[in-house]
């Protein structure tokens, strides 16, 4: 088999796999985010300036340090991070001072 052949095979392979990994795939103007548990959480980015998120960083700086290594995980549940998203989704930056001060108090 030539050369040429086998890149062409071996990048249609690569291709197919990450067909499939789609789902995985952040889509534009999102990041992801992994909770405790592992559950990954695709996020607007327009929730780095929430202050919801703004303290789940802080407390991710000081948990785990300034020094990223693989993806950005927080500490906390996933059930918790499940109820911060649908926060952050629905408040806006007024009413998130707010909620961030509860979240604040729950982690």
């Amino acid at each position: 088999m030539s050369s040429n052949r086998l890149g062409k095979l071996i990048a249609s392979k690569w291709r197919g796999l990450a067909s499939k990994e789609g789902r995985r795939r952040r889509r534009k103007g999102h990041f992801a985010v992994y909770a405790k548990g592992g559950k990954r959480f695709v996020v607007p980015l327009s929730y780095l300036d929430h202050p919801i998120f703004r303290v789940l960083l802080e407390v991710a700086e000081e948990e785990f340090g300034t020094v990223a290594r693989g993806p950005l995980r927080v500490p906390c549940e996933e059930e918790l991070m499940d109820h911060l998203v649908s926060l952050m989704g629905k408040t806006r930056h007024s009413a998130g001072d707010r909620a961030a001060n509860s979240a604040a108090a729950v982690l």
